[in-house]
């Protein structure tokens, strides 16, 4: 019973690590700039030139050519992160159901969990490392900082260690048969 009811709240951190990650990777503000309205998403740049917003089809075009080696690495863990964690879910559905052998099944919910927080966490030290760069080359020179992208993206890494601990404590409870 214990596991059942830790594998309901990793479930519902998973799905909220989930929508945190989703979130982050396609919204627009891992840059922006001070005191101004241009920002920066990850894949689309979006910013305010002569009052007017960007076409962002013309902005979109070739997108994944414009990106920096960082930016594709970023982008790259965050899409294996999110699938990480859908199977994750799928994996967790699969085991609340199975009821007589859980204790066996339930064991790689950790590693998967594990996996998640490795690449959210390649995909946050990447981006903090190279920051400095992409606000200076995105503002040209004009004061500007990391958006509420890269800051979703931090509590998502902390929500994914979070389902990391909840995993191994659902896996101890499947194994004691509590």
């Amino acid at each position: 019973m214990c596991s059942f009811i830790v594998q309901i709240g990793y479930g519902i951190m998973m799905v909220i690590t989930l929508g945190l990650t989703a979130g982050g990777c396609f919204s627009e503000y891992w840059v922006q700039q001070e005191n101004g309205p241009a920002h920066k998403g990850l894949f689309c740049p979006t910013s305010l030139a002569d009052g007017k917003w960007s076409d962002p089809g013309v902005i979109c075009n070739g997108w994944w050519d414009r990106m920096k080696a960082y930016e594709r690495t970023v982008a790259i863990c965050l899409f294996i992160a999110i699938v990480v964690q859908v199977f994750a879910l799928v994996w967790n559905f699969i085991t609340i159901c199975a009821c007589c052998c859980k204790s066996h099944i339930i064991h790689p919910l950790s590693a998967i969990s594990f996996l998640n927080v490795v690449a959210l966490a390649i995909a946050v030290i990447v981006f903090a490392i190279n920051s400095g760069t992409a606000i200076k080359d995105f503002t040209m020179g004009l004061d500007g900082s990391v958006g509420a992208s890269y800051i979703v993206e931090c509590v998502a890494l902390g929500m994914s260690i979070l389902c990391t601990i909840a995993a191994s404590l659902a896996i101890c409870f499947a194994e004691k048969c509590v």
